[in-house]
């Protein structure tokens, strides 16, 4: 019994022992870094007063391995402060805030595109290139939940910015309805006609508005201005008849009012991406 409370204690003592190095290693490196940071003004690049200095290694040394996850602008900030330690305390999250700000950065970049999410279809092609020779190459913005292009926890379908010019559609609220898809994108890109090739007027006379509009459709349209209900109107007519008419429509209203595609002399044929 005695051998193996020996054998115990030896073993805790020898582990210890083995620790030791480990937390020396850190210590130093701490202390290293605490010097680097703390000795130099971290915005204007001089030297700090010595009492400000030794306030700062003390408070990072106090922190220990915590003081790798503060963020330069944080140990700055907090050395003007009288107790270095109190305020800095409150900043060693600061790369875990980093990190998730980078993840939703990256979730923000992932939910945009030039092309639809993970939907591949002729069809949407086809009429996408027709509205890309009005309003230019890079002029219809794929939104998968994106809070850039103002999809995100809105009941969105799509819109056309008008003083951008260019169409949004908010691919993530229609749920893979593919026809809805198509609904959207022709009665955006129906939007960019008008205002590119019409300046802001309609292509239907009233009487042909009127008597076209579906009665679900007039119905959603009550709050609307007067110039704004006719030009809303015929944008949802459009979006109902024939992809080969409409492609057909936008090219006689548009006719000599393309965008010229920046083509660069690169020696081999170049197409726009």
């Amino acid at each position: 019994m005695v051998r193996v409370i020996a054998l115990a204690t030896s073993l805790i003592a020898l582990s210890m022992q083995c620790l030791r190095p480990a937390n020396a290693s850190v210590d130093a490196q701490v202390q290293s870094y605490a010097e680097m940071v703390c000795g130099t003004n971290l915005k204007t690049g001089n030297l700090e007063e010595s009492e400000v200095k030794q306030r700062c290694i003390d408070g990072l040394r106090a922190l220990g391995s915590q003081s790798f996850k503060l963020a330069a602008s944080s140990i700055q900030k907090c050395k003007g402060y009288p107790n270095f330690l109190t305020c800095i305390k409150g900043h060693t999250s600061d790369t875990d805030r980093i990190k998730q700000r980078a993840r939703a950065h990256s979730r923000e970049i992932r939910s945009m595109s030039l092309t639809p999410h993970h939907l591949y279809s002729p069809r949407l092609e086809k009429l996408g290139l027709t509205i890309k020779k009005v309003l230019g190459p890079r002029s219809i913005k794929w939104s998968n939940g994106s809070q850039t292009l103002g999809c995100k926890g809105k009941s969105l379908y799509g819109y056309y910015n008008i003083t951008r010019g260019f169409v949004v559609m908010c691919q993530g609220f229609h749920k893979g309805d593919l026809i809805e898809l198509v609904d959207t994108l022709k009665h955006e890109g129906w939007h960019a006609v008008q205002h590119q090739c019409r300046k802001g007027s309609p292509h239907l006379s009233n009487q042909e508005i009127a008597s076209r509009i579906l009665e679900e459709d007039l119905f959603n349209l009550h709050s609307y201005h007067p110039k704004q209900k006719q030009l809303e109107s015929e944008a949802r007519i459009m979006a109902k008849i024939g992809d080969r008419q409409w492609i057909g429509l936008v090219r006689e209203q548009c006719r000599g009012k393309e965008k010229n595609l920046y083509k660069p002399n690169l020696g081999v044929p170049y197409k726009p991406f």
